[in-house]
């Protein structure tokens, strides 16, 4: 196996698999370039060697930041992997390891971690020692994914316990749900991810409606699961309504007396608008 070098290489003999673990983020991009062109680049990208041209495997955003730039060359690890699946662990891995990810990326490429562990190390699955060589030795009397969990959280700082949530939660959401997910406020609280992710995918879809319509003022899931039990969706204004709706009317009559007071000049002049004075 040829050992991992770096070298300086041009942009233009790289290219990018489609199917990423990671999304790409143009505001991330650009922001990365501004710090790059500022102080350089400390980790350098990594790619894999394929014929005459080469297969980004980590450094997406470091690589359109170059491009942003307009340099022609970036600093790149040329990986000893040798098959998609070696790659695809050190995508992950790096990825992991970094620490930048979001709640729903996080799941994601620790759903890909065991997907690509028991591929390359079919023992895994049976709870098996590993074989020799191994770089992240399973436990011998784990059963299934908790010999994974045990292992990768040695590696990443994670507990067998929080990769085997994100691995269920990633599994559970559905397809669609995940692409709706990207890049909204959800994607970055495992803890609405969890509570989505333990519905039907039919009620996913639902729960998604409401809390991403601009119309109503839904911000999670438990708020869009009351809304539906209810059969209401307020917007924000009726909601914002309702709440000071409320308060006023539980508010004593002397702090009532100051607050009108306090606001006579709006109160008098709504009053003649809605033809009461």
């Amino acid at each position: 196996m040829t050992p991992e070098h770096l070298l300086d290489l041009s942009i233009d003999l790289i290219d990018v698999p489609r199917d990423r673990a990671r999304d790409f983020d143009a505001d991330n991009a650009q922001a990365l370039a501004a710090v790059i062109a500022a102080q350089g680049l400390f980790h350098p990208i990594r790619v894999r060697a394929i014929g005459e041209r080469y297969v980004l495997i980590a450094g997406l955003h470091r690589l359109r930041a170059f491009g942003i730039n307009g340099q022609a060359t970036i600093p790149a690890i040329v990986s000893a992997a040798d098959s998609d699946d070696a790659a695809r662990l050190e995508e992950v891995m790096e990825n992991l390891g970094r620490g930048e990810l979001i709640a729903l990326d996080r799941c994601h490429h620790l759903f890909e971690l065991k997907q690509v562990w028991e591929r390359m190390y079919p023992q895994a699955a049976h709870g098996k020692a590993s074989p020799k060589g191994q770089t992240l030795p399973l436990s011998e009397d784990a059963p299934e994914i908790f010999g994974f969990a045990r292992a990768t959280a040695e590696k990443i700082g994670l507990s067998s316990r929080s990769i085997k949530l994100a691995v269920k939660i990633w599994s559970d959401l559905s397809a669609a749900s995940r692409g709706r997910l990207i890049g909204t406020g959800l994607a970055r609280k495992q803890t609405e991810l969890k509570a989505l992710s333990e519905l039907k995918p039919a009620k996913q879809e639902k729960v998604l409606d409401m809390i991403l319509d601009p119309e109503t003022d839904v911000g999670n899931v438990a708020g869009a699961l009351q809304a539906m039990e209810e059969g209401i969706v307020m917007t924000s204004v009726e909601r914002q309504f309702s709440m000071v709706s409320k308060g006023l009317k539980a508010m004593p009559d002397d702090v009532f007396a100051r607050l009108m007071i306090e606001h006579e000049a709006r109160v008098i002049a709504a009053l003649k608008r809605a033809g009461r004075l």
